[in-house]
């Protein structure tokens, strides 16, 4: 059987970069138990429910890797 590329996230996870806004400014940033996001994009990998958490942030910039 074929091993799954280390790269592979695991079933049901996505893969996000999340960083903070420039509203938020330097402060870290934490949320749906992920973190700390600051202005330098950060690679997470998020169930759909934590996703939509980042997502939902004014806080945050996200966007979906390979997207």
């Amino acid at each position: 059987m074929a091993k799954k590329p280390e790269s592979a996230s695991p079933a049901g996870k996505v893969r996000l970069l999340v960083r903070t806004t420039a509203a938020h400014g330097d402060a870290p940033r934490y949320r749906a138990g992920l973190g700390p996001f600051r202005r330098e994009p950060v690679e997470v990998e998020a169930t759909p429910e934590q996703a939509e958490s980042l997502k939902a942030d004014p806080a945050l910039a996200v966007a979906e890797v390979g997207a």
